[in-house]
């Protein structure tokens, strides 16, 4: 049976790109730098462009002339970005509360001897735990969950506070997610809105290097880089992957939570 899912957070369970767009209004004006973008759709096409390309989200900073260095986490940006996070917290997308909700509901412990434990659901993320928290806390989701991997973790982790070199699309990160749920690849699936999230999710290696597992993955069309570039899926180790499914709402991961339980249940 399945034992567990893992979400990503932004683009999965909060729209933060609408977020990143009012971060960085905030931090043009606050470095008064004109606003370049006409409207939301202007600014992500524009921020995607960039973020996909060689460069990165630090390329996109450059292009808007504020000051940041992504390698240096004492850097002004990232303590002025905790602070707008925190002092202007996200809504989760719609229905993210009822769907984790019905899947906690849904797979508790009940007749079935199979199911000695119940399906556990966990976080990752390259956010901070303290940046998430109280955003999980007030829409009433944090109970439903039994585990987090966050930058702080991946920083103790690393060994020398560079969270960066395990982060997604590294598989590092869902190899630590696995051992923290007490889960296998194989019966596990992992929500999320990027072809990184599909990379990470791929040759995972919990203990075994001659044992890697794969996770089953659900790509989450509506949010960060959209159905049309989760369609196309990505290359790993030259070879081409996708997702095992896609969805345009988060609902629509029931189904195929269901779907997944009967065909392990098939296997046993």
């Amino acid at each position: 049976m399945l034992q567990a899912i893992i979400f990503d957070y932004d683009g999965t369970l909060c729209p933060t790109l609408e977020r990143q767009e009012s971060w960085f209004k905030f931090y043009s004006a606050s470095n008064k730098k004109e606003w370049r973008f006409e409207n939301f759709n202007d600014f992500k096409t524009t921020h995607n462009d960039f973020v996909t390309k060689e460069g990165g989200i630090q390329a996109f900073y450059d292009y808007l002339e504020l000051p940041c260095n992504m390698n240096d986490r004492k850097h002004i940006v990232w303590h002025e970005y905790e602070r707008f996070k925190s002092e202007n917290p996200m809504r989760l997308y719609s229905n993210v509360r009822e769907t984790i909700k019905t899947l906690w509901e849904m797979n508790a412990l009940n007749s079935n001897v199979n199911r000695n434990k119940r399906l556990r659901l966990g976080i990752n993320t390259t956010n901070t735990w303290k940046s998430i928290y109280k955003e999980l806390q007030s829409e009433g989701i944090l109970p439903y969950f039994d585990g987090f991997i966050t930058t702080e973790i991946l920083r103790i982790y690393q060994g020398e506070g560079i969270a960066k070199n395990v982060e997604k699309p590294s598989p590092i990160s869902i190899a630590l997610m696995l051992r923290l749920l007490d889960s296998n690849g194989n019966v596990t699936i992992h929500v999320g809105d990027t072809v990184n999230d599909l990379r990470a999710s791929k040759n995972v290696i919990i203990s075994n290097p001659l044992r890697p597992e794969n996770l089953i993955t659900v790509g989450a069309c509506y949010g960060y880089e959209g159905r049309e570039q989760l369609e196309k899926g990505t290359i790993k180790d030259g070879k081409q992957i996708n997702f095992d499914y896609l969805i345009d709402s988060p609902e629509q991961l029931i189904p195929i939570v269901k779907e997944v339980n009967e065909i392990l249940e098939k296997q046993i």
